[in-house]
């Protein structure tokens, strides 16, 4: 029953989270990469706070800081646990609001999915063992990022900010792995979205980012999009399947985002694809499966 809620949760995840490039692709021409990041973050962790309160209420007690937290050391492992997740929402969401700047919807889902060959190849400086298997999904990635761009010299800056978005979304999932489990998961992504609004608002003021009422009245609905439903509804889920699904099962399932992502391109941005963007797409989607394939055992002599 917990695997099922959770593979539950994780696809009404990655719907929100596909819907959400289209959102993103209207709002990065009304605001500013860095400011928009910042006020749906922030709006995010104002949902995620009400949601706790409530959460607090409906179990018959007060809303309260700290939640389940009770003592320092689970309190210093929340804040721990926030922070570095914070930091790496903060960059990894900001990169990739820079590149649906420059590309489509569908090209960002699919690029941003390397992900899910990136986290496991990140284990080998874990101390994690690396099968050929696995490499041989990295160089299908590799294969299919090709086709979707064209060739290496076509990967032009939108497709760059998403790859490196991507890297850095890696690190953001190995974050989660390792705090969700000994958190509260709505108080984490809370903390997360907190900590990556003020980052992502500090540097939009440092850039001196332009900001106009009118367009910022324009961006609004995908503000509100972003900010409560691909935010802190979204990652919220992903917490909480993540505490009863298997990391491979979770990140298999996160993979669809980018079927969604380019559905959402197709019926909200009327933006298709070429017969070599296709087969890109598909060689991506297929190194996403076969990196989470279990390696074969060696046969004991």
């Amino acid at each position: 029953m917990n695997k099922l809620r959770g593979s539950a949760a994780m696809i009404a995840a990655t719907i929100l989270w596909g819907a959400s490039f289209s959102a993103q692709s209207r709002g990065v021409r009304l605001v500013d990469p860095l400011l928009f990041t910042a006020l749906r973050s922030a709006l995010g962790a104002l949902a995620l706070a009400l949601t706790a309160a409530l959460f607090d209420l409906r179990r018959g007690g007060r809303a309260s800081l700290w939640g389940e937290a009770a003592t320092a050391a689970e309190r210093k492992t929340l804040l721990r646990g926030g922070m570095w997740c914070g930091v790496f929402l903060a960059v990894a969401s900001t990169l990739q609001q820079y590149g649906l700047k420059y590309t489509t919807a569908a090209k960002a889902g699919f690029l941003t999915t390397l992900y899910i060959v990136i986290v496991p190849l990140l284990g080998i400086f874990l101390g994690r063992r690396t099968s050929k298997l696995l490499w041989g999904a990295a160089l299908l990635a590799l294969s299919g990022t090709y086709l979707l761009c064209g060739g290496i010299g076509s990967i032009g800056r939108g497709e760059w900010f998403v790859i490196s978005c991507a890297v850095v979304f890696s690190g953001h999932i190995l974050a989660i792995d390792r705090y969700a489990p000994r958190c509260d998961c709505v108080r984490l992504s809370c903390l997360q979205f907190a900590v990556a609004s003020v980052l992502t608002l500090a540097a939009a003021l440092a850039k001196r980012a332009p900001w106009e009422a009118r367009s910022l009245a324009d961006a609004l609905p995908y503000i509100l999009y972003t900010g409560i439903a691909s935010s802190a509804i979204a990652f919220t889920l992903q917490m909480t399947a993540q505490k009863y699904l298997h990391p491979v099962a979770a990140t298999l399932l996160m993979s669809l985002e980018s079927v969604f992502a380019a559905l959402g391109g197709w019926i909200f941005l009327h933006q298709g694809m070429s017969l070599r963007e296709f087969a890109g797409c598909a060689v991506i989607f297929a190194a996403a499966v076969l990196a989470q394939l279990p390696a074969p055992r060696r046969k004991r002599a």
